[in-house]
């Protein structure tokens, strides 16, 4: 007897899942990773979308299922569940739906002609994408955990050992001024293993990410264009077209030659000597002089949610078009009812801000703007039922902001300025901002250009909802100012729908480059703007070795013995002092800190005051030791076991720990090896 195909997916995802759960190491980090970031967000779909053909189901799926997981996850937990409970529980019950469904439907469904079909260049892209982002993580241990990856990881230990909410594991006793949900699935994740790798976890999650950007970039092209040519070349737009032709500015940091305190042939060599082009640094070079960075692959490089949040951004405006340009009657379409759509649109604005709130607090009202400027387009044709399907996705998406309110308002509440002392304007224009526009997203928007006259002229409402929300965002991006230039993250939201809207235009660009520079030119000139630019990235990846003295990947004899005797010794509410803002702590001893954090009050809404008055105490007791009294009542004040870490390296000819070693009612030596010591402040 002959099985269907669905039999053999089915198998084959358990076999995986098998892998992730029993094979140590690795493999087995890599495997697992199915179970909460497949199987939930296809039964999901399942449910949501029964009747669709596989290729929209698994594109879907795979993006919702990091939402979903978390989300149950989430409610087991409040239910008093453990956490390695909660992640066991969500990824069994997530499989036996998926295979359920799978089980009931084995011989798969016929596409509907707003499902995207399979394309051998949809998929040629998607592979490369993945691999882009894998070769350079599976690669090199420093480009695993640089930058805010280092960081999440420490968030995902203070939710794996104290649980929900969290606190900041860089301030302890201050609940997290941050969204947590991708923590959250990230520890999810590990505690199906016996030993969490939540850097791995992170890696995987990324290059799964980036496939499925594709994917959606795929699903989205072909909803608006309905044709192959079109669709596929809004893929390698969306992958290269943010910065492309940036590179051609570049001279422009010649500029500073001409002005500030060092000026002419000096300032030539201070700008080539910090110009690093073999480093991940070199996204700086890659984007236009004075302009924010910005880059297509540096958030699906690194632990973040941003990644995760953009894909929810696309899931958004892919429901939206699948929503308001299907007009047929359910009878008539054989796919799902265009209304489970709406649902679509109002989860994936409940997973915005959930997992990143200044996407979900930007894309919700630009979305709502663009249902406006339908609903006014709709009226003055006199389509009542376009003015219905409107109002309708508007009120999805405000449904959505509205179950995730009270997670933003408990995240958002040390941000107010009462508390924060941080003051901030909003709503203003600054310069950096319409330029980085300009010139990140110029070309993009030229071969956008021929797409939006044909959506116009051809009446095609898919994509006047994208023209419309890419207006309304780019009018949001230039009057909304965030705190430290987080506004640059809305660049990429302004470029993702005019990527996929000059799927149409891109071959009409290339054509006339062509004309007018022949085909040799036409090409240099093409691989200079897309090509050349992303080279250089991958380039500076591969090579890039600041892991080699890096604090987060550089051990000294016996560190790593210390951070052992940490997890194993100490008391998992226990508060380090280390000297220099270090956080090394947060992730190899998975403890919070006193003021592990060399940034300001801005950063994450530390308390200001407060967080003065914690590096005053670390600079006396590394220091002069001067009120030591003073000193060991701040720690009393915390509320829980209090512990210093003294470096021997770091006092070369002194030695402040003599004090506390001369006051043994109040300071317990607990930790003396390889020139490391761990006081104990006594109760």
């Amino acid at each position: 007897m002959r099985l269907a195909p669905g039999v053999w997916v089915v198998a084959g995802t358990f076999a995986l899942g098998l892998v992730g759960l029993f094979v140590r190491g690795p493999v087995g980090d890599v495997a697992s990773f199915a179970w909460l970031g497949v199987f939930p967000g296809l039964a999901l779909v399942r449910l949501l979308l029964p009747g669709a053909p596989p290729a929209t189901r698994w594109t879907l799926g795979v993006a919702l299922s990091p939402l979903a997981a978390s989300v149950a996850g989430w409610a087991l937990l409040h239910t008093g569940q453990s956490l390695q409970a909660s992640a066991r529980l969500v990824a069994m019950a997530g499989w036996l739906l998926f295979a359920g469904g799978e089980a009931r439907a084995v011989a798969g469904a016929a596409p509907a002609a707003a499902d995207a079909p399979g394309d051998r260049h949809a998929w040629g892209w998607m592979i490369a994408a993945m691999a882009f982002v894998a070769i350079p993580l599976a690669s090199s241990d420093w480009v695993r955990v640089r930058s805010d990856t280092w960081i999440h990881a420490g968030i995902v230990w203070e939710i794996a050992e104290r649980g929900i909410p969290p606190q900041d594991p860089r301030f302890a006793g201050l609940p997290l001024n941050y969204v947590w949900f991708y923590n959250l699935f990230i520890a999810l994740s590990g505690a199906l293993r016996p030993e969490p790798a939540p850097f791995t976890n992170m890696a995987v999650a990324n290059v799964c990410w980036m496939g499925v950007q594709v994917g959606l970039g795929w699903q989205l092209a072909w909803s608006v264009w309905r044709e192959r040519a079109a669709s596929r070349a809004a893929l390698p737009l969306l992958l290269t077209g943010l910065n492309a032709g940036a590179l051609a500015l570049w001279p422009l940091w010649l500029l500073r030659t001409l002005r500030g305190e060092v000026r002419g042939v000096a300032e030539v060599d201070r700008i080539l000597t910090q110009s690093h082009w073999d480093r991940v640094e070199v996204m700086h070079q890659l984007s236009a002089p004075f302009a924010w960075m910005v880059n297509s692959w540096d958030k699906f490089m690194i632990g973040t949610a941003l990644g995760y949040a953009y894909l929810l951004m696309l899931v958004m405006l892919w429901a939206g078009s699948r929503w308001l340009a299907d007009p047929r009657e359910p009878r008539h379409d054989p796919g799902p009812a265009a209304w489970r759509w709406l649902v679509i649109a109002g989860a994936s604005a409940a997973g915005m801000m959930l997992f990143h709130s200044v996407v979900g607090l930007s894309s919700i009202p630009v979305g709502v703007a663009a249902c406006g400027v339908l609903a006014l387009l709709a009226l003055r044709a006199s389509n009542g039922q376009q003015l219905r399907r409107a109002v309708a996705l508007a009120a999805a998406l405000i449904a959505g902001l509205a179950l995730a309110w009270p997670y933003f308002l408990s995240i958002a509440s040390g941000w107010d300025q009462s508390r924060s002392g941080l003051p901030h304007r909003y709503i203003q224009l600054d310069w950096p901002m319409p330029w980085t526009l300009a010139t990140a997203c110029g070309v993009t928007a030229m071969a956008a250009w021929p797409g939006i006259r044909r959506v116009f002229l051809e009446q095609r409402v898919a994509g006047t909802w994208l023209v419309a929300w890419a207006a309304a965002m780019l009018v949001f991006a230039l009057g909304v100012h965030l705190p430290e230039s987080n506004e640059s993250k809305f660049v990429w939201q302004v470029f993702a729908p005019l990527a996929v809207l000059g799927g149409a235009g891109l071959p009409v660009l290339l054509t006339a480059w062509r004309h007018r520079l022949g085909r040799a030119g036409a090409a240099a000139l093409t691989v200079f703007v897309f090509v050349l630019p992303a080279a250089l990235l991958w380039r500076g990846y591969l090579l890039d070795d600041s892991g080699l003295t890096a604090a987060e990947t550089h051990r000294e004899p016996g560190e790593r013995a210390l951070y052992e005797w940490l997890r194993t010794a100490t008391p998992v509410r226990a508060v380090f002092v280390d000297d220099h803002s270090r956080d090394v702590l947060l992730v190899e001893g998975r403890r919070r800190l006193l003021a592990g954090t060399p940034h300001g009050a801005a950063r994450a809404a530390f308390p200001a005051d407060a967080l003065a008055r914690r590096r005053e105490v670390a600079a006396d007791l590394y220091g002069p030791v001067a009120d030591l009294a003073a000193d060991a009542a701040h720690l009393d004040s915390l509320g829980a076991p209090a512990y210093v870490l003294y470096r021997e390296r770091d006092h070369v000819g002194a030695a402040p720990w003599a004090a506390l070693d001369a006051d043994s009612t109040g300071f317990e030596r607990v930790y003396a090896a390889d020139g490391f010591r761990v006081y104990l402040r006594k109760p």
